[in-house]
């Protein structure tokens, strides 16, 4: 496990094995199109090459704050919030990783909710949002923060879904749905996002409707990203465009061609089990590029590339003073733990943004990382197999963040 990190997630089947990025001259970009070839990025780079020092954020392990499958981790300025997939409760930890209470309400009663599907914190910490998923009986429940004391409740129907934003200033949301069976306005559909403004108005976008027998996959947990100004952008399933989404559209930014390693984006619209045949089958393709970081400082993306029968994880990093990296692996030449960093806002099929500030951010799940040994962090202490995950920042050199 030293050298792969794999993917755990409810809705994944691809089978994928390393991530990660390198530098690399050999690309162009054209306008709104970026010409990429999948066999320039280099195996390694070191973190060094990035970044200037690491902080641990070891979430502290009680009887009170252990916890079973993280789905979503949020950090803000004062606290950091966890979602416990299995155990349906968000904790809160200080940002030394103290714990320092959780919501935890899951119940029938009219203040509590019966499956936490998923949540948001607004900028000021004033309160918390969830999604009690109930299907077309969703409801949107807004607690105090840290009381948790309810304050409003929003009914409406809520698509099945990998992950959400919401517009900044409107009731706008967008779910990623990633052509996951889904009913909008009365009529199927496997649209791969779906807007609902104002709790009611449902729009699809990227519309159509395929033939799934039941059976849905997504390569990725998290599809959509943000950016300091409140934007949002999307990664569509068998696309290699870009999109901000804005007003209740797709607005495209960026598209990716990949050459001769290029899928048949026409896939999108076959069967669920045609699309798997065509993924396993088909050697030598880039496929699902998701675009993990859109800031004015770093643009970043990652996308499968399959060669000798295994999924491998790319790494684009494009930074606003002309510097590259497209590489496999990041090694970790700064800190004694991890071997390896991973940037992606899904693996471990965690949720997180992948930079916060002016640092890097990765999820570490000692559970796999440690390969059942306790290992001793430098500065930080022994971490156990069992022990909560750790958040690792990692401070951007000024070269990358001072244009």
């Amino acid at each position: 496990m030293a050298n792969t990190r794999h993917l755990f997630c409810p809705l994944f089947i691809l089978t994928t094995a390393i991530l990660m990025l390198g530098c690399s001259s050999k690309e162009t970009q054209k306008k709104d199109t970026l010409f990429l070839n999948p066999t320039n990025a280099t195996p390694s780079i070191l973190l060094s090459e990035m970044v200037d020092s690491m902080e641990y954020i070891k979430l502290e392990t009680s009887e009170e704050s252990l916890m079973s499958r993280v789905g979503e981790i949020i950090i803000k300025n004062k606290y950091i919030y966890v979602r416990d997939y299995d155990q349906q409760i968000i904790f809160l930890f200080d940002k030394k990783g103290k714990y320092i209470t959780k919501l935890d309400k899951k119940g029938e009663g009219p203040e509590e909710y019966s499956h936490l599907d998923k949540f948001r914190v607004d900028d000021k910490e004033e309160f918390i949002e969830i999604l009690d998923f109930r299907g077309s009986k969703s409801r949107l429940l807004r607690f105090s923060n840290i009381s948790f004391n309810l304050q409003e409740v929003n009914r409406f129907s809520v698509p099945t879904s990998n992950s959400w934003q919401k517009e900044k200033n409107s009731n706008t949301f967008y779910f990623s749905t990633q052509q996951i069976d889904n009913t909008i306005n009365n009529e199927e559909s496997n649209a791969d996002i779906i807007v609902i403004k104002d709790f009611t108005n449902e729009v699809a976008l990227f519309k159509k409707k395929i033939i799934t027998n039941g059976s849905n996959f997504s390569p990725n947990t998290e599809s959509l990203t943000t950016n300091e100004k409140g934007e949002i952008f999307a990664s569509i399933m068998y696309s290699n465009t870009f999109f901000q989404l804005l007003n209740n559209r797709a607005h495209p930014i960026l598209t990716v061609d990949f050459g001769k390693y290029q899928l048949d984006s026409s896939i999108r619209f076959k069967s669920t089990e045609e699309q798997m045949r065509y993924l396993n089958n088909t050697e030598d393709i880039a496929t699902f590029p998701v675009l993990n970081i859109n800031t004015s400082k770093i643009q970043a993306f990652s996308y499968y590339f399959k060669e000798n029968g295994a999924n491998k994880t790319h790494h684009y990093l494009n930074f606003s003073n002309n510097a590259i990296f497209h590489t496999r692996d990041i090694v970790n030449d700064l800190t004694n733990y991890p071997e390896k960093i991973y940037l992606s806002s899904y693996f471990w099929g965690i949720n997180h943004e992948v930079l916060h500030g002016n640092y890097l951010v990765d999820i570490v799940l000692p559970a796999y990382t440690n390969e059942g040994k306790t290992i001793e962090i430098n500065g930080v202490g022994p971490v156990e197999p069992e022990d909560n995950p750790i958040i690792l920042l990692m401070k951007l050199k000024e070269e990358y963040t001072n244009n």
